[in-house]
């Protein structure tokens, strides 16, 4: 129940900014107000086509490297295993930075298997291009898999999470190997503002049902990445460490699972794959 949560020593504000579908000077006025308002968590991705946007926003704001924590992911979807090194070189570059805080894999899609790709991201790592490596999307298996292959030092998770959908699985193996979960749309997209048993909670502490969500969220211990462009409801997103929902209301925002997914598709494109195999080669599930 913290504004940052610690792993590896290394401390990751629990509150970062999701910019997916950010671009141009949206994207950098976004930033740039973020910033301002206290944010020092930042999350992209190659495919969000927006690094170089996020990169010239920071670089303005004049704030010193090492009180930021940005996260972007490698877009398996596209970059073979043999050029991520070099894919990975020109988002540096974009961002204007020499390293990134956190590094994923966006999706579980290998050009050979998950071995190889995790073994090029830990020599990332291992010569100081990014200070941490995690996954996103991947199921418990796949997790599974990761322990399996010897890797234990993933840093997190990162999935959609929110009282609309049941994470169980995945909360119980990312607990039991101490990988930190992350929530990307963590509002759904806005679709359980209006329910009226999370209207009922806010009202009781005087807050609105984002802040309800977003500390349900913290009180479970995961970070959660609400995108926004506007400056009152980032301010609103920030502002939930004062108040702490008792375990009935908890328990009530459980209650809400419906198997929803804001992102129907976790690809966000029309990209065509198939499910993974045992070891997730060339392939996704939804998780």
């Amino acid at each position: 129940m913290s504004e940052f949560f610690t792993k590896n020593n290394v401390d990751i504000p629990s509150i970062g900014l999701g910019t997916w579908d950010l671009r141009g000077s949206q994207c950098e006025n976004a930033i740039q107000v973020a910033l301002d308002v206290g944010y020092r968590h930042i999350d992209t991705a190659q495919m969000y086509e927006n690094e170089k946007d996020i990169g010239n926003a920071i670089n303005n704001s004049k704030i010193k490297r090492d009180k930021l924590f940005i996260t972007t992911k490698i877009n398996t979807l596209v970059v073979k295993n043999n050029t991520i090194s070099d894919s990975f070189e020109k988002s540096l570059q974009n961002l204007k930075t020499d390293y990134v805080d956190l590094l994923l894999i966006h999706f579980p899609v290998f050009t050979t298997n998950l071995s190889d790709m995790l073994k090029i991201l830990f020599k990332l790592k291992e010569v100081g291009k990014t200070k941490n490596i995690g996954i996103s999307n991947f199921n418990y298996s796949l997790v599974q898999d990761c322990i399996d292959l010897g890797y234990e030092d993933i840093f997190c998770n990162q999935v959609e999470y929110h009282p609309y959908l049941n994470q169980q699985n995945i909360i119980e193996v990312v607990k039991e190997y101490n990988i930190l979960p992350v929530a990307y749309c963590p509002l759904a997209k806005g679709e359980l503002l209006d329910n009226k048993i999370i209207l009922e909670i806010a009202n009781r502490y005087s807050k609105t049902p984002a802040q309800i969500v977003l500390r349900w969220l913290n009180q479970q211990n995961w970070i959660a990445i609400p995108k926004s462009a506007n400056e009152n409801r980032m301010k609103e997103n920030m502002e939930i460490f004062d108040f702490t929902i008792s375990p009935d209301d908890i328990n009530s925002l459980h209650s809400l699972a419906r198997n929803f997914r804001a992102v129907p598709c976790a690809l966000g494109t029309n990209h065509q794959i198939d499910l993974p195999s045992k070891h997730g080669v060339n392939g996704l599930e939804l998780i």
